[in-house]
């Protein structure tokens, strides 16, 4: 499986609908303002095919915790993708390998939601990774960030008592989304365990040393990214939930 904390302070966003395919209105250097609306795509671009931004453009629109996307491997390149989400839309960067590019795709579950692979441009010609799970996603409490996480976590865990010294920390990973979040024991508790390879605790939902398993927390929802040991097919903290107004335009989900 696959599955992902800073508060992030979503910018006033204004895009263009399908319905509304003459205006794409992105979002000034995450501030609240948004620059002047474009008749055209330049040079006449295509557009992302639910929201309707210039796909050009559409890494304007993505609200990140800071850092760059992890390095493209060589034929391949970062792209802005979108599925929907609910009655919301997500955009994300997802790897594109020649004529093929990486998507997700949406499902409900009885407690969360899974975003699973579609599509995987690197390396799965024969789309054997269809179907796999990236990420799951609940929703979280504005008075108390992390609770929600924490308490899925703990319920994973076989034995109680080992639950109850579980916390949520940063995850402090250079190369993760500067918000990331882990579930684990104090420092007292993790220097018991054995030096000799990767450490993992609190369950499932909790600290895997052998692989990119994080969490974060934005737009009102828990996510939780196991991303594996191989190369990253999407970019984590681009991550971005759109929705749509009253009046056909889109913005970001606060």
């Amino acid at each position: 499986m696959r599955y992902g904390v800073a508060i992030l302070v979503p910018a006033v966003l204004l895009l263009s609908s399908c319905n509304d395919a003459g205006r794409d209105t992105p979002a000034a250097a995450r501030g609240t303002a948004t620059v002047a609306a474009s008749a055209e795509c330049p040079a006449d671009g295509d557009r992302l095919p639910i929201t309707g931004i210039c796909a050009s453009r559409a890494a304007d629109y993505l609200n990140t915790p800071g850092g760059t996307p992890p390095e493209a491997p060589r034929g391949c390149g970062w792209i802005v993708q979108e599925t929907r989400f609910g009655d919301d839309v997500l955009l994300y960067r997802a790897l594109q390998c020649g004529g093929k590019a990486t998507r997700l795709a949406y499902s409900e579950g009885a407690g969360m939601a899974d975003l699973a692979y579609d599509t995987a441009a690197y390396g799965d010609a024969g789309n054997a990774l269809k179907g796999e799970v990236l990420v799951r996603v609940t929703g979280s409490d504005d008075s108390n960030r992390t609770a929600n996480l924490l308490r899925i976590a703990r319920d994973a865990i076989d034995d109680p008592q080992e639950g109850q010294g579980c916390m949520v920390r940063n995850a402090g990973v250079d190369f993760w989304p500067r918000d990331a979040l882990v579930v684990d024991v104090g420092e007292a508790q993790a220097a018991k365990a054995s030096p000799d390879g990767p450490r993992t605790a609190c369950g499932p939902f909790g600290l895997s040393e052998d692989e990119s398993s994080f969490w974060r927390v934005f737009q009102g929802h828990s996510w939780f990214f196991q991303l594996g040991q191989d190369l990253w097919q999407v970019d984590p903290g681009s991550f971005t939930l759109l929705s749509k107004g009253s009046d056909g335009r889109w913005s970001q989900v606060k």
